[in-house]
């Protein structure tokens, strides 16, 4: 079963820029942060269990660790489609104002609000060059002229700056506390874990005690960063993964809850139409 993490070599690729014209991007999830701006067509984006419709001028982002995706239109499958696309990790994000808050933490609180901050719309962003600051990216990406780097990661940081403004005006909170992550290190992601993983019985003491807490702790902290269980999280894994199943493969019902850890086709039916709302079945006759 394929998994839903994709790798990113940070080090030596903390950003790319580049434009993109495919409708159908499977379920995946990664530490970096993405942002997408539609161009041209629609777009229907995916973020855990919340959809959004983008038309042009719109833009999406994507925070690290969230689960995402595109879906197709069926019924327009000959519109053009464009898109520009920037993935970044956030340490790159410059910040000179002393003593203001520094852009990666202001990130991590929009991740981890009960409102996820995603969806930005065109009329939002109607007086910010976006557009522009998205261009000059994959520009410098391209051709990679003395100093690319710095005007990158100085331009990221625009829309950044521009998005949190946006946020600001809608309730946005700045958060005092410090959040720190527990549950992954250079040795071991819980994470990624579950999605090697989710095909079989995990046994959520033995990941507290990877983590070094007891499991009290770990479900309270698990709780609170990333919004859910982790019995929730492992089962909206396995949906995902057997979404790309009903979508892509004509297997069997039986063969897809085999195959993504469900105990048979009654769970996995049962626990789908809980996440998604509609049946396998429907999902399959609606993609059609």
């Amino acid at each position: 079963m394929d998994e839903l993490f994709e790798y990113s070599d940070i080090l030596n690729a903390p950003f790319q820029a580049f434009s993109g014209n495919w409708k159908d991007v499977k379920p995946h999830w990664h530490y970096f942060t993405e942002m997408v701006y539609l161009v041209k067509g629609k777009l229907l984006a995916e973020v855990e269990k919340n959809k959004y419709t983008l038309t042009p001028g719109d833009m999406i982002i994507f925070h690290p660790k969230q689960i995402h995706s595109f879906l197709d239109f069926p019924s327009e499958e000959n519109e053009e489609l464009l898109f520009y696309v920037i993935k970044f990790d956030e340490m790159i994000l410059s910040n000179t104002t002393p003593g203001s808050p520094k852009l990666p933490k202001l990130l991590d609180n929009a991740t981890n609000l009960n409102t996820p901050y995603n969806l930005i719309t065109a009329e939002e962003l109607q007086y910010n060059p976006v557009k522009l600051f998205f261009e000059n990216c994959i520009w410098e990406t391209k051709h990679k002229e003395f100093g690319y780097d710095i005007k990158v990661a100085s331009t990221i940081s625009l829309i950044i700056t521009e998005l949190i403004r946006i946020w600001l005006r809608k309730g946005f909170k700045f958060s005092s506390k410090t959040t720190f992550d527990q549950f992954s290190s250079k040795d071991f992601s819980v994470l990624e874990y579950i999605d090697k993983h989710s095909s079989e019985n995990i046994n959520i003491e033995k990941l507290a005690n990877k983590c070094g807490m007891c499991y009290s702790n770990f479900a309270k902290q698990f709780k609170a960063q990333f919004g859910k269980t982790c019995k929730e999280y492992i089962e909206f894994v396995r949906i995902c993964k057997a979404d790309t199943l009903l979508l892509y493969t004509d297997k069997t019902l039986d063969y897809i809850s085999q195959e993504t850890g469900f105990t048979d086709s009654s769970h996995f039916i049962r626990t789908y139409k809980k996440i998604k709302g509609i049946t396998p079945k429907q999902r399959r006759q609606k993609q059609m």
